[in-house]
C-alpha cells in the first residue's frame, strides 16, 4: 500500500513539474512577446499572404499576410488574460456566496440556488454567445461573461463543503466557546472548505481557454485583427480545403498546449491535496 501511495506522490510531483514548465513557457511568451515575435501581430502584408512556413516566417502567414508565429505569441496574452481574469472573478465572487448560502439556511439560500440552476440549465457555449452578443465583442466583456458562467461552479463547490462542515463537532465547540458566526465562517469553515475550489481553478482556466477560443471561432468573441487563437483557427479553417494547413494548425496547437498545461496543474493539485497522498 505504501508503495502505491509513494508512486502516486512521485507521479503528482512529476505532473506538477511538467505543468509548471509549460506554464513558465507561456509566461515567457506573455512577458517577452515584443522581443520574441519578429513581426507586428496586427500588421497586414498582402504581398506575402498565405506563405508557408519558412525561415522568415516560421509558422507561415495568413490570408492577410500577417505573421502567424507573432500572432500566436501575442495571442497568449489575450487568451490567458481573458481566462485567468474570468476565473479569478468567479472565484472571488463565488466563494463568499457559496459560504453564505451554505451556512445560512432560508429563502435567500434557496433563491440563490434557483438562480444558479437557471444559469446552468442553458448550454454554456450558447449562453456565452448570447451574453457576449448583448454586451459587445470586447475582451473585457468576454471575461465578464465567462466569470458569470463559472461563478455558480465555485459557489456550489463551497456550499457543498460548508454543508458537510457546519454541523461537525469542532464547529459546535467553536459555538460553545462564544465564537460569532463570522468567526466560525471565515476562520473555521472556509479554510477547510477551500480545497475543491482551489483544485477547480486550474480546471476552470482550461475550460475558459476553450470557451474563449470557441466563441471567437464562431464570431462571437473578440474581433479581427486582435490576435486570438480561436479567431486564427476560424480564419485558417476557410483555407484548409485548399491545402493551406498552417494557418489553422499552429494556433490550434497553442490551444492544446495551454489547456494541457492547466489540466496537468489541476491534476497535480488534486493529488497534492489528496489526504491519502499526504499521509503516504
Amino acid at each position: 500500500m505504501k508503495l502505491i501511495f509513494g508512486k502516486r506522490r512521485v507521479s503528482g510531483r512529476a505532473t506538477l513539474m511538467i505543468g509548471l514548465f509549460l506554464l513558465a513557457l507561456q509566461v515567457i511568451a506573455i512577458v517577452f512577446a515584443p522581443w520574441i515575435a519578429p513581426y507586428s501581430p496586427v500588421s497586414a502584408d498582402p504581398i506575402n499572404a498565405l506563405q508557408g512556413p519558412s525561415i522568415s516566417h516560421v509558422f507561415g502567414t495568413d490570408v492577410s499576410g500577417m505573421d502567424i508565429f507573432s500572432r500566436v505569441i501575442y495571442a497568449t496574452r489575450i487568451n490567458l488574460l481573458i481566462s485567468v481574469t474570468a476565473v479569478v472573478i468567479a472565484f472571488v465572487i463565488g466563494v463568499p456566496i457559496g459560504l453564505a448560502i451554505g451556512y445560512y439556511k432560508g429563502w435567500i439560500s434557496s433563491f440563490a440556488m434557483r438562480i444558479f440552476d437557471f444559469v446552468q440549465s442553458f448550454p454554456v457555449f450558447v449562453l456565452g454567445m448570447v451574453l457576449v452578443s448583448v454586451m459587445g465583442q470586447e475582451i473585457w466583456n468576454v471575461a465578464i461573461v465567462l466569470a458569470v458562467l463559472f461563478t455558480p461552479v465555485f459557489a456550489r463547490l463551497i456550499r457543498a463543503e460548508v454543508l458537510s462542515l457546519r454541523d461537525r463537532p469542532f464547529i459546535a465547540a467553536a459555538r460553545c466557546s462564544g465564537a460569532t458566526d463570522r468567526t466560525i465562517m471565515f476562520q473555521h469553515i472556509l479554510p477547510n472548505a477551500l480545497t475543491p475550489a482551489i483544485i477547480q481553478i486550474s480546471i476552470s482556466i482550461g475550460m475558459a481557454i476553450l470557451l474563449t477560443a470557441g466563441l471567437s471561432f464562431v464570431g462571437a468573441g473578440v474581433r479581427m485583427p486582435t490576435p486570438e487563437w480561436g479567431l486564427m483557427v476560424s480564419n485558417g479553417a476557410q483555407q484548409m480545403i485548399l491545402g493551406v494547413w498552417w494557418v489553422a494548425l499552429f494556433p490550434g496547437l497553442a490551444i492544446v498546449f495551454s489547456v494541457l498545461t492547466f489540466a496537468l496543474l489541476g491534476d497535480a493539485a488534486k493529488q497534492m491535496f489528496d489526504p491519502q497522498s499526504r499521509n503516504a
